[in-house]
């Protein structure tokens, strides 16, 4: 469905785009007369961090932003008054004559397309429709099938949104392959496959072009000491950790991802060997951030320039996996795994380690 509005949206002059977004914002203003609706000014309320610094940013600036509620339900959804007039939108403020994609980029199998061809650094894939006739008639072949054409370990995801909670890496066998493609369709019968490659998951966020932010998130991981269990070692963990990071979750998908790399967290691993204990990065699971625009080895300047003038949007997020983004880029395996049009632009400003960047000023000067 992205895909055919994406297309549609293409084709839509810019005023016609304008009047959607003001009968939306319309709709909002009926309700409140029959209070169904509202609009609030506590930033408190705020659903997201991202929308949070837009906000933060809106009243430095001194430009009014309020949220709407609906029935008492905070909603991802706001209105500025800009220059005397009043603008709606979600999370995120860009000028609607600026916001207009030709494609559907937040699709990972579209974004993968043209980034090869383009010559920019992906892994290889394959697409998986567990709709499709061939697959609904004979589905151990076809995931045969698609399991021989890539070198492992692979990954297999929903094509569209996800944030990894529908994500199963590291796979090794045809089992676990079968295994992660029940997790993935459980969101979506739409799937990408894909070589999985090693490293931290970085977030590269642009404005009008412009390299804004560089961000890098690693995964919790344990270091073998060939005397405590893993789940000794990540119980360790958790009392030494940062009090900005969360506790490591010992649930059936760490588990599980744990077992794909050969242990229980019963086991007892081999002094000096390193475990990475789940697919998620950064604080929030257990792991590590930082923002490091600064230390960004300038080898990727052009390739990560390239993609972002494929894209040609005001605001994107690329992420990447990255071995180290301080080594040049040429010696190392590398790619491009997605992108988001509306990107957790706070990841910026939270980092563990690292320099703040304020992307939220810099989407704010678009108005001016």
């Amino acid at each position: 469905m992205d895909r055919y509005m994406s297309k549609l949206a293409k084709h839509t002059p810019v005023f016609l785009l304008s009047i959607v977004d003001d009968f939306v914002g319309g709709v909002f203003e009926i309700f409140s007369l029959f209070k169904i609706a509202r609009f609030s000014s506590d930033m408190d309320l705020a659903n997201t961090l991202r929308s949070r610094v837009i906000w933060e940013e809106a009243t430095r600036r001194g430009v009014k932003m309020e949220q709407a509620i609906f029935w008492k339900q905070p909603l991802d959804y706001y209105r500025a008054n800009i220059k005397g007039q009043t603008f709606y939108f979600k999370s995120v403020p860009i000028r609607p004559e600026l916001s207009r994609m030709n494609n559907s980029w937040d699709d990972k199998v579209v974004l993968k397309k043209e980034l090869r061809k383009h010559n920019l650094p992906a892994p290889a894939f394959v697409e998986l429709k567990c709709l499709s006739f061939s697959y609904l008639r004979n589905k151990d072949k076809v995931t045969e099938e698609i399991f021989s054409k890539l070198n492992k370990p692979i990954i297999v995801k929903p094509r569209v949104g996800s944030r990894g909670r529908h994500t199963v890496t590291n796979i090794n066998t045809l089992e676990q392959f079968r295994h992660g493609v029940e997790v993935a369709k459980t969101l979506s019968p739409y799937l990408v496959v894909e070589e999985h490659l090693s490293g931290a998951v970085c977030r590269a966020t642009f404005v009008r072009g412009e390299l804004a932010g560089f961000y890098k998130a690693e995964a919790p991981s344990i270091t073998g000491d060939g005397k405590h269990t893993v789940k000794e070692l990540i119980e360790e963990k958790d009392r030494t950790r940062n009090v900005k990071v969360e506790k490591i979750i010992i649930s059936k998908e760490l588990q599980d991802h744990i077992l794909r790399s050969g242990f229980t967290t019963e086991d007892v691993m081999p002094a000096g060997t390193v475990l990475q204990l789940t697919h998620r990065m950064g604080r929030l699971f257990g792991g590590k951030t930082k923002e490091m625009l600064g230390e960004l080895h300038p080898s990727f300047l052009p390739i990560l320039n390239k993609a972002a003038k494929m894209v040609n949007i005001p605001l994107i997020g690329f992420d990447c996996i990255v071995p180290d983004p301080t080594k040049d880029e040429s010696s190392q395996r590398w790619g491009i795994i997605e992108c988001n049009t509306l990107p957790f632009i706070d990841l910026h400003y939270y980092a563990l380690e690292g320099t703040p960047k304020n992307i939220a000023g810099m989407i704010w000067e678009m108005w001016k």
